[in-house]
């Protein structure tokens, strides 16, 4: 293994993936800091409800085709022949960049897009497993509640990765990339919030709960509603305990 090679790698897919795509985007075609609406993720959701699904699509189709598999395909023998290991530790890179951006001081989206470039880079077969248990999992929550919610599907679908890939036999690196990667969206989702906006919605609620609700549904309520619609102007309006009012995008 060429140790330099491998190392400028790592180093360009943290910085590749650490492009903040969303945000550059909200700040070109909105004028607006997507951290300051909604969730304050940068993320598709949020970049979609705020900054409109048009140009989330094209987010998408970066982080999907371009941001992830392209740190891959360069580590794998069709570039530099660097070997699985290097390529599965350039998808945690450009994961961990994506999620903890440099350009934005550390702060990011859930690399829910752009894993799927990286997983579709290392094993075609096990991203439409993964694909196929989230989508299950969503019509499956929307039918029971009439609610349509990505962010438990996700998280269970993260959780499912290592046995799939244990499952159809792929290599020990890609089942520990399935783990690892379970554990980075955990930790994101965890400490991610910011908890002095928040801590006036609901009141006190208990670490144990919080973190729960976070690592779940994302978020440190249980209402998608009072979380994804706030918006400077309304927060500014609101008084202590008041929720964030809805917004759709300018």
């Amino acid at each position: 293994m060429d140790t330099l090679a491998t190392v400028l790698l790592l180093l360009g897919a943290y910085l590749f993936g650490a492009i903040p795509t969303s945000y550059w985007l909200a700040r070109f075609v909105r004028g607006i800091d997507i951290r300051r609406y909604g969730s304050g993720n940068v993320g598709i959701s949020n970049f979609a409800r705020h900054v409109g699904k048009r140009w989330a699509i094209a987010v998408i189709i970066f982080d999907v085709a371009i941001k992830g598999p392209l740190p891959v395909v360069l580590a794998s023998s069709k570039v530099l022949d660097l070997g699985l290991t290097v390529e599965v530790l350039a998808g945690l890179a450009v994961i961990v960049g994506h999620n903890w951006s440099v350009f934005i001081r550390f702060s990011g989206g859930r690399g829910m897009g752009t894993v799927l470039g990286v997983i579709g880079s290392l094993s075609f077969l096990l991203v439409w497993m993964y694909l196929l248990t989230s989508f299950t999992i969503w019509m499956a929550t929307w039918a029971a509640s009439g609610r349509r919610d990505s962010s438990v599907s996700w998280i269970i679908s993260a959780a499912l990765l290592p046995a799939y890939a244990v499952l159809i036999d792929l290599p020990a690196e890609i089942a520990y990339y399935a783990l690892i990667f379970l554990g980075i969206t955990m930790l994101k989702r965890a400490t991610a919030n910011d908890p002095s906006y928040w801590k006036t919605v609901d009141g006190f609620v208990p670490a144990a709960k919080l973190l729960l609700t976070r690592i779940l549904f994302d978020r440190d309520t249980i209402s998608k509603e009072r979380w994804v619609g706030r918006r400077p102007e309304a927060e500014a309006q609101a008084g202590p305990g008041d929720a964030p009012q809805s917004a759709k995008p300018e």
